[in-house]
């Protein structure tokens, strides 16, 4: 069986039944190799079980200091390293130390690093990212997710998809021609680039009446006494089961996505195969250079939101009919890219 050496930024917990982590786009792209090939994962670990439970054969948690034991199999087998980070960057020098090959080594870029970091942490996170990713771009192979990235480099496109049969069935298209009260719906992390703060305080001025829905994981957030002081505002923690997922997209009329930066959103592609469209800010509307139907982007102001909505409600049928025309890439699709070019 072939070998294949995987980093990732994250993090890792391990007991008998198998592997827990915080992000499940994560767990599909390993998902889509450890079914072909024995894989090495390199990936900071952590005592405390994460959300989402990986039940991943011929996958192994490999610590760093055994890499110098491995040299032979580094210079022969594909590595992948999952997005740029310090922790990637600092194994990825390693690796090119141990003989990695270029034709065999793999960085899969999920989101444009350079606006992801100068949010976080201002023009020194900017000039942190330009650095590590100048240092290594001529040394290895860019897979990216997105058409816009910052930069002038090559890179080869690769959509991820945890799409399955299960989210393009019993797709049902309103019946009801007005909508009262929209239900709104914000899917995903609670960190500062995905805007989720600014939604809130938008949302508090809207004067059109609705429901807002937001789920995801973060701290500040699980804890009751730190929910927005709404009454509209309804916020859970993290939904790590399709089916759940699945009842919430249905229960929504309209999904929020409020990033100040994206590649190529999950949440999009989930949002889309229940037919539901999605509202954006103008940051990201090149988006809707990919997602042809059902994204609509507004300034990031509460009376933008308000008449985007409303022009939604009063469009809804014939909106999810232009959905539906919309090519869904799947969980399939993306696996047997992934086989095409690892040469499974």
């Amino acid at each position: 069986m072939k070998k294949v050496f995987i980093v990732s930024n994250d993090k890792f917990y391990q007991n008998n039944n198998g592997f827990f982590n915080s992000n499940k786009n994560t767990y599909t792209i390993i998902n889509s190799i450890s079914r072909f090939c024995k894989v090495y994962l390199i990936a900071r670990k952590t005592k405390f079980r994460q959300k989402f439970y990986m039940n991943l054969n011929n996958v192994s948690l490999f610590e760093i200091q055994k890499l110098f034991n491995k040299t032979n199999e580094i210079k022969n087998s594909k590595i992948l390293i999952i997005s740029l980070t310090p922790f990637n960057f600092f194994i990825c020098l390693i690796l090119k130390i141990l003989g990695a090959k270029k034709k065999n080594f793999y960085l899969f870029l999920r989101s444009d690093g350079f606006e992801e970091y100068k949010i976080k942490f201002g023009k020194l996170g900017y000039l942190t990212y330009w650095l590590m990713l100048n240092i290594l771009k001529d040394k290895l192979n860019i897979l990216s997710c997105s058409r816009s990235l910052t930069g002038n480099f090559k890179f080869k496109l690769l959509f991820p998809s945890e799409i399955n049969d299960k989210w393009l069935s019993k797709r049902i298209i309103r019946k009801k021609k007005y909508i009262k009260i929209p239900k709104l719906l914000y899917m995903g992390r609670f960190r500062e680039e995905k805007g989720y703060l600014s939604l809130i305080n938008i949302y508090k001025k809207l004067d059109y009446k609705s429901h807002l829905t937001m789920i995801g994981n973060d701290q500040k957030y699980l804890k009751k006494k730190d929910y927005p002081n709404n009454a509209n505002i309804k916020v859970l923690g993290q939904v790590t089961d399709d089916n759940n997922l699945i009842k919430h997209y249905d229960k929504c009329d309209i999904l929020i996505l409020p990033s100040y930066i994206e590649a190529y959103p999950q949440v999009i592609l989930e949002s889309l195969s229940r037919l539901k469209p999605i509202i954006i800010f103008n940051e990201i509307k090149y988006l809707k250079k990919t997602f042809k139907f059902g994204l609509f982007n507004c300034d990031r102001d509460e009376k933008s939101l308000e008449l985007t909505i409303e022009k939604i409600i009063n469009n809804y049928q014939n909106i999810q009919k232009k959905i539906l025309k919309e090519k869904i890439f799947t969980q399939k699709s993306f696996f047997l890219n992934m086989k095409k070019i690892f040469e499974f």
